[in-house]
């Protein structure tokens, strides 16, 4: 039944303010439009919100006495679908185990209860599943797959969108004037490509140091051991981008072409452009934001007319050719191995692999 409550009062603006969130991102993780929340606001979706901005919804609302017991109805229609077997099994998706262990969402010890002591029993009573749906703030599936729409195609949904909310969850929306400066950032990766050479082990903190300085914010988030590490990713906190990164040691031409493709989905022009850069691919949902990405990501690294030479020169499988060819373009050696072995000029298994650096 329609409510004629108005829907975005201001305690439910200091509430969304509270948790960081706008009108759009709030719709996105109830996982309905805006249109038919606020066209047919029932005391489900009330419910809904109750629970995603973590307030009574008494505090939100002024409701009527024979609302009263229409909340309540609604609590209890909430409370049986966390316990429903759709919701279940979503949740054992999850790797709750470790987001118990870093202390994310409560640990059996704190949410369990006399009738619920058993490991199926917290999932079967909605205790796991509610804690999951707070941890990773939504309110149903629909609303996860939302909200993080670019994990929808990982080997592992539930693994990543959890790395990702982990991250979300340490940063804070920025000023409403912060404006970012796309120039200096391009500049500063442009200028790096040409001096890396010089830095071996200190790249990476040479790398984030810059981008730190230049208002991106950069995270580092261990990856949950339930699906393969990603090598990067980026978001948008409002008008802010953040880099992830897994801390994983790896060899500083795969670290260097992972974050020059998250850092190139920030710096393509259009609608902000988040991404999940994985061993096999990239993910962002949007083919087109991948390609041009793609092609500002090489052109930074290594462009075209380089590589060209590079393979018309028809020595490229010798080391000497290697390190000419990195002095001339002051770019790492390994950058031009591992782009020679993804036009599959030179084997993946090669003595030149030597000249790459774990970093």
């Amino acid at each position: 039944m329609a409510m004629a409550t108005e829907v975005f009062t201001p305690a439910v603006y200091r509430a969304m303010a509270a948790k960081g969130y706008t009108q759009e991102e709030l719709c996105v993780r109830l996982g309905m439009s805006r249109r038919s929340i606020i066209d047919n606001f029932t005391m489900a979706k009330a419910v809904a919100i109750e629970f995603l901005l973590d307030t009574p919804a008494k505090d939100l609302w002024n409701f009527r006495k024979g609302e009263l017991r229409a909340l309540q109805a609604g609590r209890r229609e909430f409370n049986r679908m966390l316990c429903s077997r759709e919701v279940i099994a979503w949740a054992r998706r999850f790797p709750v185990r470790e987001l118990e262990s870093r202390g994310l969402i409560a640990s059996a010890g704190h949410i369990a209860v006399t009738a619920c002591n058993s490991h199926a029993q917290r999932y079967e009573s909605g205790l796991v599943p509610r804690e999951v749906m707070k941890f990773m703030g939504v309110a149903s599936i629909a609303g996860w797959q939302k909200a993080y729409a670019i994990a929808q195609d990982t080997l592992n949904p539930h693994a990543y969108s959890a790395w990702l909310r982990v991250g979300e969850l340490q940063v804070s929306r920025p000023p409403a004037d912060f404006e970012l400066d796309c120039d200096a950032i391009r500049k500063n990766l442009a200028f790096l490509r040409s001096n890396a050479v010089t830095f071996r082990q200190g790249l990476r903190a040479v790398l984030l140091g810059m981008l730190r300085e230049c208002d991106v914010t950069v995270l580092v988030v261990p990856a949950f051991l339930a699906a393969p590490a990603p090598r990067a990713a980026c978001f948008w906190r409002g008008a802010a981008p953040v880099l992830m990164l897994t801390g994983n040691s790896m060899e500083d031409s795969t670290f260097m072409e992972s974050l020059y493709l998250a850092m190139a989905h920030i710096l393509t022009p259009g609608r902000k452009h988040s991404c999940i850069v994985c061993a096999d691919k990239v993910i962002s949902g949007n083919p087109l934001a991948d390609d041009a990405a793609l092609r500002l990501a090489e052109s930074l690294l290594l462009t075209e007319a380089e590589e060209c030479e590079i393979i018309c020169c028809g020595r490229f499988e010798e080391k000497r050719c290697i390190e000419y060819f990195s002095g001339v373009f002051h770019v790492r050696p390994s950058i031009i191995v591992s782009r020679l072995q993804s036009q599959r000029k030179i084997p993946a298994i090669s003595p030149l692999n030597a000249l790459k650096v774990a970093v």
